[in-house]
Order: structure tokens, then C-alpha cells, then sequence
């Protein structure tokens, strides 16, 4: 099994990027501290709109990204962040290469 890459992005609500640019660095930092299966955890802001943000993340395996995704840390940040969003697509991926 290799590495998962996860890639999401968001459509938030108007006036919300700061928050939400906010609170996903702090839950990435966290990740990366706790996790020791969280690779990488990367925030894209696209320079031709002001209303999406992209995730990149990458996991040792698939059971690490599964365990990241039955953290309470995670449910915690979804409520935190769910009234931020208009949208939010998740899609994951074999990283390749490595």
C-alpha cells in the first residue's frame, strides 16, 4: 500500500476565507504534530477567486487517512467550519512515484 493524497476544495460562504484560512492551518498544524501518518497538509488559495480554498494532503497509507478522518479532532473541526461552506468536494488519490 502507498502513499493517499487528498486533495479538497471548498466554496465558502461570502466574508469568510479569513476564518476559514484561519481554523484549517491551526487543524493542519495539529495534524501534522499528532499524526504521525500525515505526511504533508498544504493550503491553496486560488488567485482568481475569492471564495474557494484547496487542501493538499498527503497520508502514509490508507488506514493513516482513515484514522485522520475518525479523529474527534476532525468531527470538531467539521462543526467549526460547516456554516463556513457553500460547497466542499474531496478527492482521493495514489500518490505515485514515490
Amino acid at each position: 500500500m502507498g502513499k493517499i493524497a487528498l486533495v479538497v476544495e471548498f466554496k465558502l460562504k461570502p466574508g469568510q476565507r479569513d476564518g476559514f484560512i484561519a481554523r484549517v492551518r491551526q487543524h493542519g498544524a495539529i495534524c501534522l504534530e499528532s499524526e504521525p501518518g500525515c505526511l504533508q497538509f498544504d493550503v491553496l488559495v486560488p488567485n482568481d477567486t475569492s471564495d474557494h480554498v484547496i487542501l493538499y494532503e498527503v497520508y502514509a497509507d490508507q488506514a493513516a487517512l482513515d484514522a485522520h478522518g475518525e479523529t474527534p479532532r476532525m468531527a470538531e473541526y467539521r462543526r467549526d467550519t460547516q456554516d463556513m461552506l457553500i460547497e466542499r468536494n474531496r478527492t482521493t488519490c495514489d500518490l505515485l512515484g514515490d
